[in-house]
């Protein structure tokens, strides 16, 4: 019997050893403790057995409440919650029911800072694994609120709060928004715990700034983040480097663009991180190909079409494409380069069409949102039911936006036309139509001093000249791809109509309708093409042929009505 009660002493009287190891953690606050509560989850997160690491957290728990220290029983618990929901595959009703309940427990308990953890952790499964963005936001703005009143001091992981929401608005494109919440966190005080943070907050709302063409302004938070010297600090600096090179592309200014996207090629490809060395690759490939360097251009065409593989990313083949169609131009290759102008298009329109899937699943979730809260409403008093259906009615009204929205964006896929409109959509197409007017007068300038040379020369000289000119192209793949680009902000969608209604014209067919919707003469259609103006004329009897008119009816009105 004596023995018995020993043993029952020792095992229930005692705190387990494995647990003891966390006694530096009781009775303290969160800002005391992070290292240590980070250092517990590690030590957790780095017991491979499932069962293990749950009996291991089950001893540290039971510690804690031996110690009456709620407040690291309930960091216990938020590990478990977290761990179970992004790494175990939970079920997702579970996993909501468990954060959820963690949240409740941490606002009824009023234990400080977990709150905004459990709102950081809610998010995160309502935007990974949900994919509802309008509920993540949510919980996102109510996070903010929580910071407002925090301190830096007392709460050491503000910085990457802020910085998690202000991701959220980047990724949906609201780049002054999200720089709100990267600036925010760029000025809490610079930590061991939250450098790594502040260091992306600042490369990040770089690229904000690099989004909004302000590129001195991203070049300044460029540099701000090779300033760093925390040990880590190299994926940074090189991350930076690359930026600032991209920075010096956008201005054209590719000698100092070089080394610095080399130098965050080579890096990236050293730690594996194969989406950033497709991004250097693409730039670097232009770059060159705008220095006639084509040897070294295909080079990097070829690596950035490799890492685009081994990163997963194929978005980033609109950025690829257009390189590699300018490229195959350059060295003359028409057929090649048309090929790669269609897929640049095809890149781009999937590309925006999966964003604007997502702005518009997001629209619609918060109709959805918006339509349970009237739910609850209706159960109220009679003016809450008035209510409610004035709402009900504002509901639909958004649902029709939504449908708006969507049919606008499936429509305007379809009036896209083969150029890169959608890397410029921002320009002003007033603006464009003057480019494309000084475009035309130039190639008329060119055919009106043919003609001067072809009137001061003798008969024989004139065959001579002529016959050379009508063998050269006065308008070359390069220039038809740049005339083309302005054309289509002028005319928006034209070509695409035309390829659409009239699918059986060829590609100088097509050619010729966009001139005769400059209302050009055969002359000057024939100079900017490079053929004789009988060439023309055949052209456009062939045309009349295909659509089956009669060889009177006018062109000009089909191209006009287009």
């Amino acid at each position: 019997m004596r023995l018995l009660t020993l043993f029952l002493f020792l095992f229930f009287g005692l705190p387990n050893p494995a647990a003891a190891q966390y006694e530096h953690l009781l009775h303290k606050s969160y800002a005391e403790n992070v290292y240590g509560i980070h250092d517990m989850y590690r030590d957790l997160i780095e017991t491979p057995d499932s069962v293990q690491r749950a009996l291991k957290a089950g001893h540290i728990k039971e510690f804690a409440r031996h110690h009456k220290d709620r407040r690291l029983e309930l960091n216990v618990d938020f590990f478990l919650v977290f761990w179970n929901t992004f790494y175990q595959q939970q079920p997702k009703d579970i996993s909501l029911r468990k954060l959820t309940g963690q949240l409740e427990a941490a606002t009824r308990e009023n234990l400080d800072f977990l709150r905004a953890r459990s709102l950081r952790a809610l998010a995160e499964f309502y935007w990974k694994i949900e994919k509802n963005y309008e509920l993540a936001f949510e919980q996102y703005l109510l996070l903010d609120k929580e910071l407002a009143s925090a301190r830096p001091a007392d709460y050491p992981e503000m910085a990457r709060d802020l910085m998690q929401i202000g991701q959220a608005y980047y990724f949906f494109q609201d780049y002054q928004l999200a720089g709100k919440y990267f600036k925010k966190a760029m000025v809490l005080p610079e930590t061991s715990f939250t450098t790594m943070v502040i260091n992306d907050a600042k490369n990040t709302l770089g690229l904000c700034y690099q989004q909004l063409n302000q590129l001195d302004s991203a070049d300044y938070f460029f540099r701000e983040v090779l300033k760093t010297t925390f040990p880590e600090a190299a994926i940074w600096k090189r991350i930076a480097t690359g930026n600032l090179g991209a920075s010096q592309y956008l201005r054209r200014q590719y000698d100092l663009a070089i080394p610095l996207l080399e130098a965050d090629f080579k890096g990236a490809v050293a730690a594996n991180d194969y989406g950033c060395a497709a991004g250097a690759s693409i730039l670097l490939a232009d770059i060159f190909r705008h220095q006639k360097k084509m040897k070294l251009a295909a080079v990097f065409i070829a690596r950035a079409e490799n890492y685009i593989a081994k990163a997963e990313q194929p978005d980033r083949l609109r950025l690829l494409y257009p390189v590699m169609n300018k490229w195959f131009a350059a060295n003359g290759d028409a057929e090649r380069a048309r090929q790669y102008l269609d897929s640049s298009v095809v890149a781009i329109n999937r590309y925006h069409e999966k964003f604007s899937a997502l702005k518009v699943l997001r629209a619609q979730q918060r109709v959805d949102l918006q339509a349970q809260e009237l739910q609850l409403a209706a159960f109220g008093l009679e003016r809450q039911r008035k209510i409610a259906e004035r709402n009900f009615l504002v509901m639909l009204v958004l649902i029709l936006i939504a449908i708006t929205a969507l049919t606008f964006f499936i429509q305007k896929k379809r009036q896209l036309a083969k150029d890169l409109r959608l890397q410029a959509a921002t320009q002003d197409l007033e603006i464009a139509a003057l480019k494309l007017n000084r475009f035309t007068e130039s190639i008329l300038e060119k055919n009106k001093l043919i003609e001067d040379l072809q009137s001061r020369s003798t008969q024989e000289n004139k065959d001579l000249i002529f016959k050379e000119l009508m063998q050269s192209t006065i308008l070359t793949d390069d220039d038809w791809l740049s005339f083309q680009q302005l054309f289509e902000r002028a005319y928006p969608g034209f070509i695409m109509r035309i390829r659409e209604k009239y699918p059986e014209l060829s590609l100088g067919e097509q050619r010729y309708f966009v001139l005769g919707r400059l209302s050009l003469s055969t002359k000057e259609m024939a100079a900017m093409l490079g053929v004789s103006p009988n060439a023309i004329q055949v052209m456009r009897h062939r045309i009349r042929k295909k659509l089956e008119l009669s060889d009177n009816a006018p062109l000009e009105e089909i191209m006009k009505n287009t």
